[in-house]
């Protein structure tokens, strides 16, 4: 739950200030606003690619360390934009890796806790995935107030997601409930 919150929290920072990020950075209003184009595309890919990985491997959360890995991947190097280029490249990265979130919740609730309580935990689930999704863009924007600068956005991006990496790869297997 605290995992998918964080993830979202972050989507969602980097949803509202990737744009305003880039024109900071002199990157043309256009290109910086499509980019944000170039994250949905790959993040639609990434939702069938990874829901597909998800059937062929052993455990999901492999899956969803792989996909917050994108993520990662991603806000690593948005943290180093300095051209149109690398904006679409990490934007692309970064959008791959966002696909993965939605195919990967379902599948660890029922993976861990079995199919009869998936509604249940599933409904419990989004409330922490709506607090972090409401908390991201305003978390962004007092950071770029205070500092006066996305780089410590990106920063705290970065460690919160490989936080989260690591976090999904201790997911204990649980006992389907009856």
């Amino acid at each position: 739950a605290v995992c998918q919150g964080l993830a979202v929290m972050i989507s969602m920072a980097v949803f509202v200030h990737q744009v305003a990020y880039a024109t900071d950075t002199g990157i043309d209003k256009m290109a910086a606003a499509s980019s944000l184009a170039a994250v949905s595309i790959t993040g639609f890919m990434g939702q069938f690619l990874f829901g597909w990985i998800t059937d062929r491997i052993k455990d999901p959360k492999y899956a969803s360390f792989i996909g917050i890995s994108f993520m990662l991947a991603g806000n690593i190097l948005l943290l180093n934009v300095e051209s149109t280029f690398r904006l679409y490249v990490a934007a692309l990265i970064y959008g791959f890796g966002y696909g993965s979130l939605a195919p990967m919740l379902p599948l660890l609730i029922a993976d861990r806790f079995g199919r009869q309580v998936m509604g249940s935990i599933y409904g419990l689930l989004t409330f922490f995935v709506g607090t972090g999704g409401a908390i991201g863009p305003v978390l962004g924007g007092l950071i770029y107030d205070h500092f006066g600068s996305y780089h410590y956005l990106w920063l705290i991006n970065i460690i919160v997601l490989s936080v989260i990496a690591i976090a999904f790869l201790t997911l204990k297997k649980g006992k389907p409930y009856a």
